[in-house]
């Protein structure tokens, strides 16, 4: 048992050995103040590979200015297809896509002949917010800020400016 003890004992400094016959080792824990990077032997540099790990991330992916903004013949066509889908009783004035959904479908803003404009995202199930929903938000900001803060199709902002000015 002490022959063990022993081995293992001298295992233990001979490994603690080169750590402690390093150059300016005093041996005090309140001595370990750095100063620089370069006392751990670390230089701080800003990597020069952010632009093209910004490409790579995004590659594959459909730039987001060509796919999100088709003509208003397009937007109109698409439109016209989500209000069926989603059952509305809604003739299309107007549309835009307007952006686009954390899964990539487009968001599409419609106005409507029947007076109301709605917010729609393509998907499965087609999900469609009211404009007077959108109400702008006032004081809200970082993370619990809205993507689309409201509608903005000629048609539906003065919807909402009239429904704000009678309550």
């Amino acid at each position: 048992m002490t022959r063990t003890f022993a081995t293992l004992f001298a295992a233990g400094v001979v490994l603690a050995s080169p750590a402690a016959a390093q150059e300016g080792n005093t041996g005090d824990p309140g001595d370990s103040t750095i100063h620089a990077p370069g006392d751990i032997g670390a230089v701080a540099v800003t990597p020069s590979r952010l632009e093209r790990s910004r490409i790579e991330m995004n590659r594959g992916r459909p730039p987001l200015g060509a796919s999100a903004s088709p003509g208003r013949s397009a937007a109109l066509g698409r439109a016209a297809s989500l209000v069926a889908r989603a059952g509305l009783v809604c003739d299309v004035i107007d549309a835009a896509v307007v952006g686009r959904s954390r899964t990539g479908e487009a968001v599409i803003e419609i106005d409507c002949v029947q007076g109301g404009g709605v917010i729609a995202v393509e998907g499965d199930p087609v999900q469609v917010t009211d404009c007077l929903d959108l109400a702008p938000d006032t004081g809200q900001g970082g993370r619990g800020r809205r993507v689309i803060a409201g509608c903005a199709l000629p048609g539906n902002t003065g919807l909402s400016q009239s429904a704000r000015a009678r309550n």
